[in-house]
């Protein structure tokens, strides 16, 4: 674990580190096709991995070298390892309680899963919202530059990349305390 902690701090530099770098770099000064292709290509990116069925999974093994029922949990964890009666477990995911009738309360996730038409709504509704945030913040960029500079900022490229490179830092730190506690609060919920 302290491992893992060890590199997560050093990955959090190296982000902070190259964020606050390119932060140097107007966004305006980007080529077109640069601007073009970060934005179209985290859209179409975005599309496939949750459009088409497998591509993620295939993504995460080609990446990780795990697939992604490996990772979720051990081999030999069952309903009665974590102290769940297994009739409680029948029917997980289908809908069904154990009494064989339907929940309706329940989703079925499997359902949403496999309708092409609801994957790809929803694919899109993200692919969407991936260009907007792509294009908000290429304007965003221009604005806060001018903003400073109506302050009378000094060097105000260098505070914005140090804002972005403090930034990296103190979402990662928040990270670390809510995982903390998240943490703590599953070990007092099994006790």
């Amino acid at each position: 674990m302290a491992e893992t902690k060890m590199t997560s701090m050093n990955t959090v530099w190296i982000q902070a580190i190259a964020g606050g770098a390119f932060t140097l770099i107007p966004a305006r000064k980007y080529p077109a096709w640069l601007r073009h292709t970060l934005t179209w290509g985290s859209t179409a990116g975005i599309f496939t991995v949750m459009a088409v069925p497998g591509v993620a999974s295939k993504l995460q093994e080609l990446t990780t070298g795990k697939t992604g029922s490996e990772k979720a949990a051990p081999k030999d964890v069952d309903a009665e390892t974590v102290g769940v009666p297994s009739d409680s477990v029948e029917g997980v995911g289908t809908g069904q309680a154990g009494t064989g009738k339907v929940d309706g309360s329940k989703p079925d996730f499997q359902e949403v899963d496999s309708n092409p038409v609801v994957r790809i709504g929803l694919a899109a509704a993200v692919a969407a919202c991936t260009y907007g945030v792509f294009r908000f913040s290429f304007w965003f960029d221009g604005a806060a530059e001018r903003g400073l500079r109506k302050l009378h900022v000094p060097y105000p490229r260098v505070v914005m990349g140090l804002g972005v490179a403090a930034l990296y830092v103190v979402t990662e730190k928040f990270d670390r305390k809510y995982e903390a506690r998240a943490g703590q609060s599953s070990q007092s919920d099994q006790h």
